[in-house]
């Protein structure tokens, strides 16, 4: 179950073709697939208002067509990061650009908000395959590259989430919502051919998994992100606690069972080694505030100040631009305060911003100055796009240091987080932004960031050291 290798072998088992060095267009394409996929989450946002008057659906409706595609990444990454070592991770990275084109196009003809949620569940199902796979291709077919690799996929992240917005906002400005999907289907396919025709091989192995332990694993990541949408669908308690029940009893039996078979699985204790914990918090708090931001701006915008998805879009790229290019901003910061100074500074900022813009949008001067509060909202994205840059970065860092990042599952476990987070915040988004109140929308993030600020600070640097979060 190991994730590292030695330099120059395939940390996914077998030697990769012979005959076929991969070059610049090769390495282009994976990054390219790494940014798609992001793109495919977002690049919707900016058009919501629009899509939400052709069906008539409400606010809370209408956000589970960007969360659905959130909600399935999180359930089968765990299954594809399975399917990259057994069958090799670009054939699994190919299959899935090519049902994640389908899945698309197919959105341009959506006939309902239902057939639209479904489709959107489908696309992130394919873009399940990315995370894992290109992790996994990157330092197997460019060993030399090492930690510049995957920094490298980590800013394809960035410039994915950077992008998706004003595309979308641009595309949907002058050819509809449907023309966003035609061209994220398009854009999907040219990436599967180029994958096809220049990125090697790499064959799979054998890799032990205990299938019931695994099934267990997906059924309670599922139902856990199942129950907090009900919650922002406001659906009966009584089935809400329903599905909630259900989720514990099956992470329960996952514990169970990988308590006896940690040989193949992960052994639950490992899961609390204080680095590892520390940094998944980190990942999935980041990325809550993320998605509570990137739903109920754009919503606010088009409704308090009659924005059209363009502007919109133009607007909310600036936390993602912060995030693509504040980089040698948390490298400075690092050298000079190190990982957990630096880790306690991000997360104050990402209490601090989100509940004073709050407090701004609730009571600042309305659509009568658009200008202003645009202005307001795009300085406090890009404050806040740094400080999420700096602590996924340190996360990342600090999780790959760890014992328990060792294991492909348990590392797999921490992307898992990660957008399960993305969807909780959709789910905080549904539940609170209808209230009314921009203020109270954003307490999710006060208490995202709280709880992990409280992990970091309580815990201290680890071996004396402040290099890290963990």
């Amino acid at each position: 179950m190991g994730r590292r290798s030695e330099a120059g072998q395939d940390p996914v088992g077998g030697d990769r073709d012979a005959g076929r060095a991969p070059g610049r267009l090769a390495y282009i394409a994976l990054l390219g697939t790494t940014s798609a996929g992001t793109v495919g989450g977002t690049i919707i946002n900016a058009p919501l208002e629009w899509i939400k008057l052709e069906f008539g659906a409400s606010d809370s409706r209408v956000v589970l067509a960007v969360a659905a595609y959130t909600v399935a990444m999180a359930v089968f990454i765990p299954l594809t990061g399975w399917l990259c070592d057994r069958l090799g991770p670009i054939r699994v990275v190919a299959v899935g650009m090519a049902v994640l084109a389908a899945a698309q196009l197919a959105a341009v003809f959506s006939v309902n908000l239902e057939m639209l949620i479904a489709l959107r569940a489908v696309q992130g199902m394919a873009c399940a395959t990315f995370p894992p796979g290109v992790q996994r291709a990157l330092p197997a077919l460019w060993p030399h590259k090492g930690a510049a690799a995957l920094a490298a996929w980590a800013s394809a992240i960035g410039v994915g989430q950077a992008v998706g917005p004003p595309i979308g906002g641009v595309i949907a400005q002058f050819l509809g919502w449907r023309g966003v999907f035609g061209f994220a289907g398009v854009l999907s396919a040219l990436l599967l051919i180029a994958v096809v025709l220049t990125v090697p091989r790499i064959p799979g192995r054998k890799v032990p998994i205990h299938a019931p332990g695994v099934m267990f694993l997906m059924l309670s990541i599922g139902l856990v992100v199942v129950a907090a949408t009900m919650v922002g669908q406001r659906a009966p308690w009584g089935q809400d606690m329903l599905v909630a029940g259900a989720a514990v009893v099956s992470g329960v039996a996952f514990l169970l069972i990988a308590a006896r078979r940690s040989d193949r699985l992960v052994a639950p204790r490992a899961l609390l080694e204080r680095r590892y914990t520390r940094a998944t918090a980190m990942a999935a708090s980041t990325m809550f505030i993320m998605g509570i931001m990137l739903t109920s701006l754009p919503l606010w915008l088009a409704q308090d100040l009659g924005l059209g998805p363009g502007p919109v879009g133009i607007i909310v790229f600036a936390m993602a631009a912060a995030m693509a290019t504040s980089a040698k901003l948390t490298s400075a910061l690092r050298r000079m305060w190190g990982g957990w100074v630096t880790s306690i500074l991000a997360l104050g900022v990402l209490m601090a911003v989100p509940m004073l813009l709050g407090a701004w949008l609730d009571l600042g001067p309305g659509e009568g100055a658009v200008v202003v509060q645009s202005v307001v909202i795009v300085l406090a994205l890009l404050t806040m796009g740094a400080a999420i840059n700096a602590a996924q970065s340190i996360a990342a860092f600090s999780v790959s240091l760890s014992d328990t990042g060792r294991n492909s599952l348990a590392f797999g476990m921490h992307n898992t987080a990660r957008f399960v987070g993305m969807a909780m915040g959709f789910a905080t988004t549904a539940l609170l932004y209808p209230v009314g109140s921009m203020m109270l929308t954003f307490t999710g993030a006060l208490a995202a960031a709280g709880v992990t600020l409280w992990l970091v600070v309580a815990g201290g640097p680890l071996d004396g050291r402040r290099v890290e979060v963990g």
